[in-house]
């Protein structure tokens, strides 16, 4: 173990910090805030991807492959011998390899695994896949001294299905704006006009087919309903036809996106699956109404009517939900979604409770 007076170094490390695993890593940097110092191990092509970059470190991945997890590995026992670490911090399924085999070298340097959502939500659990991807996840994540579950959903999950380890819920968070928005990113043809947003990348799991289904057939009753989808399809998916009040904005940076957030009168988030989408926070920050789907307990994240809205993840369910939407109420729940994001999704209360947890593990206390 690293043997120092100063704060403990924590070595995060990353198969892949593309969508919301890069964006945790932010939080977890913000650690030092209160005593805990990180050095974030992501693929050389994610590096942009981190805001702050001074204690990145980096391993040549061009696509997930055998080689590609060989280079992690590689690049993870050589940073395990330059920094000597005091704690580990894996995230997502195939950072368990590394994992695993620093247990079988003998090392109990304490360690925290994070899923960021389970990835046996990706398949039926009595499939062939969803039993290995059970037997492997469930078993192997027991290696580390703590398991973090980002959501209630994902906690529940995990103890139905009886995987191993200490676990505990530190829900997602995001930090505040730098500064107030202003202006706006969408015209407004009228008051009565409804400006809703979709944030993701264009797959299956985030439901977008889904949603543009609804979408064409809310507009047939609702014509003031207009769609702003910021993202864009991964892996080789085209674009999909989009209907008529849909436009694609592609990614928007960091910087900016917060403005678009604000411009919108109600972001959707159609998931089939989920952990915390840090979807739902950032929008909560700028006042903004979250519509989230009824998969995986993303209905305890909003208060309907109040913060936002719930509904079932069917074409004619959604499509209902979006042609009742009413601009009036929804400018009347923005002080309440801001509240919320203050209350349960602020960077303080994360912190807090990390650092709580960490001082916690064998050998912190």
């Amino acid at each position: 173990m690293h043997e120092s007076t100063s704060d403990p170094l924590m070595l995060s490390v990353c198969e892949t910090a593309q969508g919301g695993v890069g964006r945790y890593q932010e939080g977890l940097r913000a650690l030092s805030d209160v005593g805990f110092r990180s050095v974030i191990l992501i693929p050389d092509r994610d590096a942009g991807i981190l805001e702050h970059t001074d204690s990145v470190r980096t391993f040549r991945r061009e696509r997930r492959s055998v080689a590609g997890f060989l280079r992690l590995l590689g690049a993870f026992f050589a940073e395990r011998r330059r920094l000597r670490p005091d704690l580990y911090f894996f995230n997502s399924t195939f950072t368990l390899l590394p994992l695993l085999a620093l247990r079988l070298r003998g090392d109990r340097t304490p360690a925290i695994y994070c899923a960021h959502c389970w990835a046996i939500s990706n398949y039926a659990e009595g499939s062939l896949k969803g039993k290995i991807v059970r037997a492997v996840e469930g078993r192997l994540c027991g290696l580390a001294d703590l398991v973090v579950n980002v959501s209630h959903g994902d906690a529940a999950l995990a103890k139905r299905l009886g995987y191993r380890g200490r676990h505990v819920v530190v829900e997602n968070a995001v930090p505040d704006r730098a500064e107030p928005v202003s202006g706006t990113r969408f015209v407004r043809a009228s008051e009565t006009e409804i400006h809703l947003m979709f944030v993701g990348r264009f797959d299956r799991q985030k439901g977008l087919d889904v949603l543009l289904s609804a979408f064409g057939r809310a507009r047939i009753d609702a014509p003031h309903l207009r769609l702003h989808l910021v993202g864009s399809p991964v892996r080789g998916t085209e674009i999909p036809v989009l209907p008529e009040g849909v436009t694609h904005h592609g990614w928007i940076s960091a910087r900016e996106i917060d403005g678009y957030y604000a411009s919108a009168d109600a972001v959707v988030v159609p998931s089939r699956w989920e952990g915390l989408p840090l979807i739902v926070p950032e929008a909560l920050r700028n006042g903004t109404p979250v519509y989230v789907s009824d998969r995986s307990d993303m209905g305890a994240l909003v208060e309907p009517g109040v913060t936002g809205g719930v509904f079932g993840l069917t074409e004619m369910a959604l499509a209902d939900c979006l042609s009742s939407l009413e601009r009036s109420r929804l400018q009347a729940m923005r002080p309440a979604a801001r509240a919320s994001y203050e209350d349960r999704f602020a960077m303080k209360r994360f912190l807090s409770e990390m650092s709580t947890h960490l001082n916690a593990l064998p050998g912190r206390a």
